[in-house]
């Protein structure tokens, strides 16, 4: 990811990436959200044991302020795929797409360390670190009722999640200065003010 960012610039280039990969998926709607609040963090999803004993780490670091990207697209199976393979992007073989290798997406690493989203009736947590689970997680959060059992989690999508979502709504932290010291993938941290310039400079 790392290797990526560096041929991925920032700024407002990352909102290109994201509307690009919202025009892959055939959506006509997109929606940019900046999040300034700080959410609780009293009942979150668990890590998986054999991270949590490893890294001591608890989600509670993703609770602060972040991007939302929301458009009105449900996620197809292959997507997943794609996220979770960087450039080894099932996209590959789907030349009328704009991201065809796949790649465009990762640059949001450049703002966060962990995203997000909601799409359809699945809720899911890329973890490239592997702080908390193994690279990412696929919950249904309808069938398991998660929203009820962990409200916290889902609070900072500002959705009801106890219903079938009907599109995309992705999430990014932005990476804090106390996340800087620990990832391996950007030491840049953002701040709000900083993705509201970005959404200036993308609106020109």
């Amino acid at each position: 990811l790392r290797k990526i960012l560096d041929e991925y610039p920032d700024g407002s280039q990352v909102l290109r990436e994201i509307l690009q990969n919202s025009d892959d998926s055939k959506s006509t709607e997109q929606i940019f959200i900046l999040d300034h609040n700080t959410y609780p963090s009293n009942s979150l999803l668990e890590p998986e044991e054999d991270s949590y004993e490893r890294t001591n780490l608890k989600l509670d670091r993703y609770q602060g302020p972040a991007l939302l990207a929301k458009n009105n697209t449900i996620f197809e199976e292959r997507d997943f795929e794609s996220l979770l393979k960087l450039a080894d992007s099932e996209k590959q073989d789907q030349f009328d797409k704009i991201g065809v290798m796949g790649v465009g997406f990762n640059s949001i690493y450049h703002i966060t360390d962990s995203p997000s989203f909601i799409t359809g009736e699945n809720y899911v947590i890329l973890d490239p670190h592997e702080w908390y689970f193994d690279g990412g997680v696929k919950f249904n959060f309808v069938d398991d009722n998660l929203a009820e059992e962990y409200p916290d989690q889902f609070a900072p999508f500002g959705i009801p999640c106890d219903r079938s979502f009907k599109g995309t709504l992705f999430r990014y932290p932005l990476r804090t200065d106390e996340d800087s010291i620990d990832s391996k993938i950007s030491d840049k941290v953002y701040k709000p003010d900083e993705i509201l310039e970005m959404f200036h400079k993308f609106y020109k």
